[in-house]
């Protein structure tokens, strides 16, 4: 939340977004320039579209372009095929699980940006789009971990050499990362690189993890995300989830329904997490205000992995409730009010769907079998009469 209250002050913090043109990273922005802070954002694109900057705001910000990706070097042994062959190994050896950071180098290729003393650093990176070869259905573990992995490394060294001293950044809450660790574990080995990173340049104290599960509001799905933010809450939904756990506690050998989980967990609004992400760079989240950060990871081969104790601001309910209690001094820009406001030129959703196509492909293809499926159970083919 923002403290409107609060006087005018001079020691302004300058905090370094990167993808701060992006649907949260804008918004992070729009706060930190509210809070009377230095804000520099690094992206591809730069400034965003003038439909998203309707606000003093954005003219407060710095806004670089410079690309991540193309500005590092990463080697052939740094890659999720190389760890995997790396963590085989070592099961064969019985030894520990390998940790997704180690022998990880970066080094950059081309010229960096020019970047002034900051204070602390957030990054809005990440990837999870699906690969466009498989239907929908199918990932790219080597591009995922690369994107959620490696770039936001390179980040963290980037924020670390231009004198942060926090760094916070967007990941998944608990019971999604669960749900991910096994499907897609090139995107939950990179989330988990960007966090050992951060941690071993930072330290526990001074790593902020926010972990949202879906994600809404703005003019991505923001009706949706209402309906089902209530109807994950209701009572029925309660009491299914509530009679699942009661049956498979039945069992001698009770195993977690990670699925259900996070499917039955709450969005959260988009303006939710870039409160939690603001008051994180400005050093207003603490340990005694998260705790400990969960752990029950595994790897493929089904050995635990243990994460570092950062501090994690795990799901909707402590995202919303670090967003309330860690108040923001409002000294900068007047924010805009986007939520009620008619803006010509804005993609649907905000961009939500670009490159989400592949998670369309399947649909004709279920719906050409079902509609077979149907046919032949309500006798809708006609079967030729045998002339005698």
């Amino acid at each position: 939340s923002i403290d409107t209250d609060t006087p005018e002050t001079n020691n302004a913090q300058t905090v370094l977004v990167f993808g701060g043109s992006g649907y949260v990273g804008r918004r992070v922005c729009e706060k930190l320039v509210s809070a009377g802070c230095n804000v520099i954002s690094i992206s591809r694109s730069g400034k965003p579209p003038p439909y998203y900057c309707d606000g003093s705001w954005c003219d407060a910000v710095s806004w670089m372009v410079h690309d991540l990706d193309t500005s590092m070097n990463v080697s052939s042994a740094e890659t999720f095929t190389s760890l995997q062959q790396q963590r085989n190994v070592a099961d064969k050896n019985n030894k520990a699980s390998v940790n997704s950071n180690e022998g990880t180098a970066i080094t950059a290729t081309t010229s960096l940006p020019d970047l002034p003393l900051i204070d602390a650093a957030i990054s809005c990176v990440g990837d999870i789009q699906p690969d466009e070869e498989g239907m929908g259905l199918a990932f790219d573990d080597d591009r995922l971990y690369r994107s959620n992995g490696l770039l936001n490394k390179h980040a963290i060294q980037m924020a670390k050499d231009a004198g942060a001293q926090r760094f916070a950044f967007i990941s998944l809450s608990y019971e999604v990362a669960k749900f991910l660790e096994g499907p897609i574990e090139g995107y939950i080995d990179g989330k988990r690189l960007a966090e050992s990173t951060a941690c071993e340049l930072f330290g526990t104290e001074n790593t902020i993890v926010v972990g949202p599960s879906f994600i809404y509001g703005g003019k991505r799905f923001p009706t949706f995300g209402k309906v089902y933010r209530a109807f994950v809450e209701s009572f029925i939904a309660k009491a299914y989830v509530g009679g699942n756990n009661a049956l498979r506690n039945l069992s001698a050998s009770p195993v977690e329904d990670w699925v259900e989980k996070s499917l039955f967990s709450s969005p959260v609004e988009v303006e939710k997490v870039a409160g939690a992400l603001s008051a994180a760079a400005l050093g207003l989240v603490t340990r005694e205000m998260v705790g400990d950060r969960k752990q029950g990871f595994f790897d493929l081969q089904g050995k635990p992995i243990e994460y570092d104790n950062v501090l994690c601001v795990d799901g909707t309910q402590e995202i919303e409730r670090v967003d309330k209690e860690a108040v923001i001094p409002r000294n900068g820009a007047n924010a805009s009010s986007e939520t009620n406001k008619v803006i010509k030129g804005v993609p649907f959703a905000e961009g939500a769907l670009v490159g989400k196509g592949p998670f369309l492909y399947p649909i004709p293809v279920v719906a050409f079998f079902l509609t077979i499926v149907y046919c032949l159970a309500t006798n809708q083919f006609v079967t030729p009469v045998a002339l005698v």
